[in-house]
This record gives structure tokens, C-alpha cells and sequence, in this order.
């Protein structure tokens, strides 16, 4: 009995380490499953649980919050900061330690 709740956990974590994965380099793929788990369980009358697991929509851009682009994204620029900074305007910042 101890082995198979170790293998039930094992496989838990594997199966989470799977998704993580999954959700990192494969995101519109991703999306793609999670919105056609969503959209099954909406038709056998879960609709609770499908309008809690409901995708976000995938970001791309600015507004996807890397950290590459200083933008806000609620403004409606076209451009990211990155692209409109020159190379005489980037200053470099001393390292402040607390």
C-alpha cells in the first residue's frame, strides 16, 4: 500500500512538472488545451468549474509584462520603450545594496 502512494506521488509531481513546462515553452498550445478542456466541461454542465479555469487571453508585446519593456500597459502606445531608447540616452545605474 506505501508503494503505490509513493508512486501516486511521484506521478503528481511529474505530471505537475509536465504542465509547468508545457505552460513556459509551449504557452499558445497550452492555451489552446486549456480552452478545449474548458469548452468540454462547459458541455457536460460543469459550469462553474469551466468558467474558473476560463484562459486568460495570451499577451504578446508590451503587454506582456516582460521585463525587457518599461511601458505600461494600460497606455496605448504601438511602440516599447526598448525600441524607442538610444544608445547616448541609456545611462548606466550604480549597484545599490540595502
Amino acid at each position: 500500500m506505501m508503494d503505490l502512494v509513493e508512486y501516486l506521488i511521484i506521478a503528481l509531481l511529474l505530471l505537475w512538472s509536465c504542465y509547468v513546462v508545457v505552460r513556459r515553452f509551449m504557452p499558445k498550445t497550452s492555451f489552446k488545451w486549456q480552452q478545449a478542456f474548458v469548452q468540454w466541461l462547459s458541455q457536460k454542465g460543469w459550469l462553474r468549474l469551466s468558467a474558473w479555469l476560463m484562459p486568460k487571453a495570451a499577451q504578446s508585446g508590451c503587454s506582456a509584462g516582460c521585463s525587457d519593456c518599461s511601458v505600461d500597459s494600460s497606455t496605448s502606445k504601438s511602440t516599447c520603450a526598448t525600441d524607442t531608447l538610444k544608445a547616448q540616452e541609456v545611462k548606466e545605474q550604480p549597484v545599490q545594496w540595502r
